[in-house]
């Protein structure tokens, strides 16, 4: 039998300022049962260690150290085989768990039928921007977009937004064997896709909706994400093909943003094409901003598809 009820896992690489938000948001929780978090530093090359360190009496932490550099898959696998809950949840350090946040995603499986199958429950991210140009034409209603989508989606869809936070048994993580140590991006929803095939329900709760830190603020940082997710894309049909739905095809926007690819070499080309939106955007009409952004992160991504490298690159955003 696992030791504990709960573990946390937290991937981090460089989290130093990061980490104190997530910190005090988990010195705040109260759990019934046994748990623990586990802060798997890859690499720390900041001083992540001794920021943990200073919450050791108001968390149940531990600390696993990696030389890191390899990807978050790697990471985020150390943590789970350490982990000894019997519910394993993963919180990326740029999120922040409200008060009471653990013991509702642990009572969503204390409350699952002894035989019913496993549950797996996602925490979609809602993200929190400064108030710039960028947030207001895009980064906003893209995540609102987001969020309206996943709660819409059919069960069997559900597995495209296992992401930043969700909670699963060990058992059923191990019984799929684990996170692919080769994918270097969306490794993820791969996780997610393998576990809903081998049975496990996923749930998306709208109760447990978790704030989230980082997201791109600029449409440069945000384009050049999104050549990268393109390409991770190739590496997903490689393994699951079929699985992931095709963009919707024909008609003139579809024709633009091809056109705008081919442009499109390298994740240096696509930060280049947003830092030029970002230069645009408060030059522009407020009715064609939000168009501005999405053709350069559509066309970007289309190119990732067909140009990007598939191995661990996400330092170039």
């Amino acid at each position: 039998m696992p030791d504990l009820a709960l573990s946390v896992v937290v991937p981090t690489r460089g989290g130093a300022t990061r980490l104190p938000v997530l910190l005090d948001a988990l010195a705040a929780q109260q759990v019934d049962e046994p748990w623990e978090v586990l802060f798997v530093l890859d690499g720390d090359i900041d001083g992540s260690r001794e920021v943990v360190e200073t919450y050791a009496d108001r968390v149940p932490l531990r600390i696993v150290e990696r030389a890191g550099g390899d990807g978050v898959s790697a990471a985020l696998s150390a943590g789970y085989q350490a982990a000894r809950g019997e519910i394993v949840l993963r919180c990326d350090d740029d999120l922040t768990p409200r008060p009471g946040f653990l013991a509702a995603h642990l009572a969503r499986h204390r409350a699952r039928p002894a035989d019913a199958p496993p549950l797996g429950v996602v925490s979609l991210t809602r993200d929190v921007f400064d108030d710039t140009p960028y947030a207001s034409a895009y980064g906003r209603p893209a995540n609102h977009r987001l969020i309206a989508q996943a709660y819409a989606r059919p069960p069997e869809q559900r597995w495209l937004h296992w992401a930043a936070c969700n909670s699963v048994p060990k058992a059923a993580y191990e019984a799929v064997g684990g996170f692919d140590p080769t994918m270097t991006y969306r490794e993820d929803s791969e996780l997610g896709l393998r576990l809903a095939r081998s049975g496990v329900e996923i749930v998306i709760d709208p109760d447990l909706e978790i704030e989230h830190r980082g997201p791109a603020a600029d449409a440069e940082s945000r384009v050049a994400r999104a050549f990268i997710s393109g390409a991770s894309i190739r590496a997903f049909r490689d393994r699951h093909s079929g699985a992931l739905p095709e963009p919707a095809g024909g008609g003139a926007w579809r024709w633009l943003v091809m056109a705008v690819a081919r442009s499109i070499g390298t994740a240096e080309d696509a930060a280049r094409l947003g830092r030029g939106v970002d230069r645009a955007l408060s030059r522009s009409p407020r009715l064609i901003q939000g168009k501005m952004v999405a053709l350069a992160v559509e066309a970007a991504a289309e190119a990732g598809v067909r140009h990007g490298e598939t191995e661990w690159i996400r330092s170039v955003t």
